[in-house]
């Protein structure tokens, strides 16, 4: 049985996240990185949107560099809160439509989706609402590669950014790796791509011909990995490399709305779907939070943690009720709403009674 492999990236995600609370940047080429200070300034451009790489800019380069080829740019600081706040909740929806689940960095992960697709050819419908989900959530695009093994599915990805699909069937992984450039396999660099090129291997075609002996001698041991890789070999699994830290689940209004009961409906059916995957996974859990997104996007985060571990319902909802109380009556129209648990234990804790549960203080994690 073949595999179906998922890797997304985000499309420019810095930049994409800027472009969307600053809608009057949304023609302007948008540079996040080092202050330019007028083409004298010093650091780096962190990412830059595809409207900045027209004009030669790209992520690395010195940003007095950057300055001097896009003078017109709207250069702006990094903000990783924010970055970490919506990639917590990309990684959410993305982790939810997966069998297996690995994030690679901040903007990007793999899925093993092979048990959700009846047959391969069905994983672009999956992609689909893949991409539909994180747009309803976030107003953000990704880019996803199709593919029966990690290193040719984070290839494909690549392929037709922005906000792109791209699909490798089965047994065509070789003519659609043939003719690409041996730079387009992950982990050969500009270095490494010199020394392939100066044994003569220009394509990734011609590195998967290449005698073993001779890459070893020309090149090193380490260049026959990349043999494999060129050949579409690949089994490496696709799993977290962390332990489970807290476990969540959002939903998105389709429109956003104050309605006290609606809110507490959606707030019932998160944490019906939270308390069941808790069970699932045999869990219990110290701190309950929520969180609620504004029409305008602001987002808070609210929590309270109990002396014992727990992993009942009713703890949770009752929480969720008293936490949403400072929110009491919206401020604005609600977008979104989140239930977090996190202090995670495996196993199930000693039942106690409602009464039993002891409050520590309120933890605020952050807002405006």
């Amino acid at each position: 049985m073949h595999r179906t492999i998922f890797h997304i990236d985000m499309d420019s995600f810095y930049a994409s996240v800027e472009k969307r609370d600053h809608p009057e940047l949304r023609d302007r080429p948008v540079i996040i990185g080092a202050d330019p200070k007028g083409g004298k300034g010093r650091g780096v451009v962190a990412t830059c949107c595809y409207v900045a790489r027209t004009f030669g800019v790209h992520s690395a380069m010195p940003i007095s560099i950057a300055y001097r080829l896009c003078p017109t740019g709207a250069y702006l600081p990094s903000d990783f809160t924010k970055y970490r706040e919506v990639s917590h909740h990309i990684m959410e929806i993305f982790e939810s439509f997966a069998d297996s689940f690995q994030p690679v960095s901040i903007d990007e992960a793999f899925l093993d989706v092979s048990e959700r697709v009846e047959e391969y050819e069905t994983a672009r419908k999956l992609a689909i609402a893949i991409k539909k989900e994180v747009f309803l959530a976030e107003k953000l695009t990704c880019s996803i590669g199709i593919a029966t093994n990690k290193s040719i599915a984070k290839i494909a990805s690549d392929f037709q950014k922005p906000n792109g699909i791209t699909e490798v069937l089965p047994d065509s992984e070789a003519e659609f790796l043939a003719p690409l450039p041996i730079g387009k396999i992950s982990g050969i660099g500009p270095k490494s791509r010199k020394v392939f090129e100066a044994a003569g291997i220009m394509t990734v075609g011609e590195l998967a011909r290449a005698e073993e002996s001779f890459l070893r001698e020309r090149i090193g041991d380490y260049s026959v990995g990349f043999k494999y890789i060129a050949m579409g070999l690949d089994d490496r699994p696709v799993m977290r490399r962390t332990g489970m830290e807290s476990m969540s689940a959002e939903r998105t209004f389709m429109e956003d709305t104050d309605d006290e009961k609606i809110i507490m409906e959606k707030f019932g059916e998160i944490v019906e779907k939270l308390h069941e995957r808790a069970i699932k996974k045999n869990i219990s859990y110290r701190t309950i939070g929520i969180k609620v997104r504004l029409s305008d996007f602001t987002t808070f985060t609210r929590e309270k943690s109990f002396q014992v571990p727990v992993n009942t319902k009713e703890p949770i909802y009752r929480n969720v009720e008293i936490l949403w109380q400072e929110f009491s009556p919206p401020p604005k129209k609600i977008r979104l709403l989140g239930v977090r648990l996190s202090g995670i234990e495996r196993g199930k804790p000693e039942q106690r009674s409602l009464e039993e549960w002891g409050l520590e203080e309120e933890r605020v994690d952050g807002g405006g």
